[in-house]
């Protein structure tokens, strides 16, 4: 509950048809005025600052409580780096090593906020202004979205900043000197009550000149536990009344509550996004824009999430994402798709799904629907596009099931395909031929020359199609192969791929490599709807040769520093009923 005791602040500044003590021309040109010298202040220190302020208090957070629940967008970034969270990051950036680890953990930190921040008008310090109050929160809240239609007026959205505070009376002395010098710089302070709480508004400034669809005012309050910026009075009220049990909060929300429970205790960022209200106000947008379209988007709609919650922490040797997201639908049951089974053991990238085609070929035909009622696209046109690939646009991935695609760099040429499991492999083999066809007709119409020829390849026909791109191109940008059986479709770029695929013993693939599969298991299995895998420190050895011998010293001494302690990135997600569960890890060395 906020408190009725609201630390002493000076009476505001009564508003003066006199001259400021500077003049016109050396005022500053405030853009949000009192955001600018209280919220903004605070918010853009901390957040130069990242993840390393040197406060070491670890409060649970209460800024969630302030937030609407209404909020379509909300993040927390927790810069007190609560529980575990200092020790691993201090684990995590020691494995670089020109990074001074210390330089951003002990109070040395403070000395280069105070360089910073004394840029900012009548000389404000972190050291003396901001960190005796700051207890290392801060929020940040979009509660309204505005229409983007365009030619309309431009509206901005209603912005909460939410700056913890640890000593109100220190908070309060700042805002008398900011209101003080706000005054002074040609704002008018005008203050007002809410639930015992003194909401101050700041308006005008320096600069007649505005910018459409950004606010020429600011309103903050200071409570026990909380410095509330917010673009209006009525905002930074209804901020208080969540907090009081007034009005319902983000913190009390049901899809909240249970997303925050699924994500780890110790974590510097939270994240929430309440995707239904956001594209609810994009339909309202398009069908006021574009009437004939609202059906199509309505199909877009109906398969995004309704609404996701995320969070960020360290771990020794990672950075760690951690997800839930609502489905409108059931999500596609976990499983060990064997794709990786297929995969070189090489692969640099390595991304899979679950039933690929069926999602694919809805999108598409959404989109299809959309371009042509929106208009972006006549109808005609689409049609025509279709009739020459002989079929719709959904068809010509609707044969995929589970599928992966895949990169990497062998012999020092570079490679990428596709490896599907076809629900219909007839129908992947007529849709590849579709493609070959339209490929020979426009190059009989003017196109590249393209040859076409099959090979076997231990009872598995590979057709190579080789288009004509001038001299010097490289055999990997100017050749296709695919190759369909029963059990899999291959289509890739070069020469070898494809063979190398239908020619994979398990022990030689990505999945029998000790590094993937532990990565795999450090985000919860190979049994998942889907994963994602990108080996950073196999990109850069395949890049290292082409660094130019005069470039080699810069590279070694002043890059490769700083690169070379990335391993990789790996990823997966896992289905629970209406659920997916994600987490993401960048890993160093």
């Amino acid at each position: 509950m906020i408190s009725d005791s609201v630390p002493a602040q000076t009476p505001e500044p009564e508003p003066t048809g006199g001259q400021p003590s500077v003049t016109s021309a050396a005022r500053p040109r405030w853009l949000l005025p009192g955001a600018a010298a209280v919220a903004v202040l605070a918010v853009a220190i901390g957040l130069v600052a990242g993840m390393t302020l040197t406060n070491r208090a670890g409060a649970g957070s209460g800024t969630a409580s302030y937030v609407p629940a209404d909020a379509a967008v909300y993040y927390e970034l927790r810069l007190d780096l609560p529980g575990d969270q200092r020790a691993a990051l201090r684990s995590f950036l020691g494995h670089f090593p020109l990074l001074r680890v210390d330089k951003y953990l002990t109070d040395e930190l403070d000395q280069q906020l105070d360089q910073l921040s004394s840029a900012a008008p009548s000389g404000y310090r972190y050291s003396t202004d901001v960190k005796p109050w700051f207890d290392g929160k801060v929020g940040f809240a979009m509660v309204g979205y505005p229409s983007m239609i365009p030619g309309a007026k431009v509206a901005f959205p209603d912005v909460l900043v939410l700056v913890g505070v640890k000593d109100a009376t220190a908070a309060g002395a700042l805002n008398d000197r900011v209101r003080a010098d706000l005054t002074k710089a040609g704002a008018t302070i005008t203050s007002t009550s809410h639930a015992g709480v003194t909401i101050w508004l700041a308006k005008g400034g320096g600069s007649t000149q505005t910018t459409p669809g950004t606010p020429q005012q600011f309103a903050w309050a200071i409570t026990d536990d909380q410095l509330i910026g917010g673009t209006s009075v009525d905002l930074v009220s209804k901020a208080l009344d969540s907090h009081s049990g007034a009005a319902p909060s983000l913190a009390s929300r049901d899809e909240f509550a249970a997303g925050i429970a699924r994500l780890p205790a110790d974590r510097v960022l939270t994240l929430s996004v309440d995707f239904k209200t956001l594209l609810a106000q994009v339909q309202k947008d398009v069908v006021s824009s574009q009437p004939s379209a609202a059906a199509a988007f309505s199909q877009i709609v109906a398969q995004a999430p309704t609404y996701a919650v995320a969070s960020a922490r360290f771990e020794s040797d990672r950075f760690v994402m951690d997800s839930s997201a609502t489905l409108p639908g059931a999500a596609p049951a976990n499983s060990d798709r064997g794709l990786a089974a297929l995969t070189p053991s090489d692969a640099i990238y390595f991304a899979d799904g679950s039933n690929v085609g069926q999602g694919l070929a809805g999108s598409l035909n959404s989109l299809k629907s959309f371009l042509g009622a929106s208009g972006a696209v006549t109808g005609p046109t689409l049609d025509q596009v279709e009739a020459a690939l002989g079929g719709d646009l959904g068809s010509f991935v609707s044969w995929m099931s589970d599928t992966a695609l895949v990169a990497g760099y062998t012999n020092s040429t570079p490679w990428v395909g596709l490896i599907s499991k076809p629900t219909d492999a007839q129908a992947a083999r007529s849709k590849l031929l579709q493609l070959q066809s339209i490929l020979q007709l426009a190059s009989v119409n003017g196109g590249p020359e393209v040859q076409i020829s099959q090979a076997d390849h231990n009872g598995t026909q590979i057709t190579t199609i080789h288009v004509e791109a001038g001299s010097g191109t490289p055999s990997w940008a100017s050749t296709l192969q695919y190759a369909v059986t029963d059990q899999r479709v291959v289509i890739g770029s070069g020469d070898s791929f494809v063979a190398r695929v239908l020619d994979m013993q398990s022990a030689n693939s990505l999945a029998s490599n000790p590094r993937f599969r532990a990565a795999l298991d450090s985000v919860g299995g190979a049994s998942n709807n889907s994963d994602f895998w990108f080996d950073l420190s196999g990109l850069r050895t395949a890049l290292e040769p082409l660094v130019p011998a005069d470039s080699q010293s810069v590279y070694q001494n002043s890059i490769k520093p700083w690169v070379a302690p990335f391993d990789y990135v790996i990823g997966a997600g896992k289905s629970d009923g209406q659920q997916i569960e994600g987490r993401f890890a960048v890993v160093v060395k």
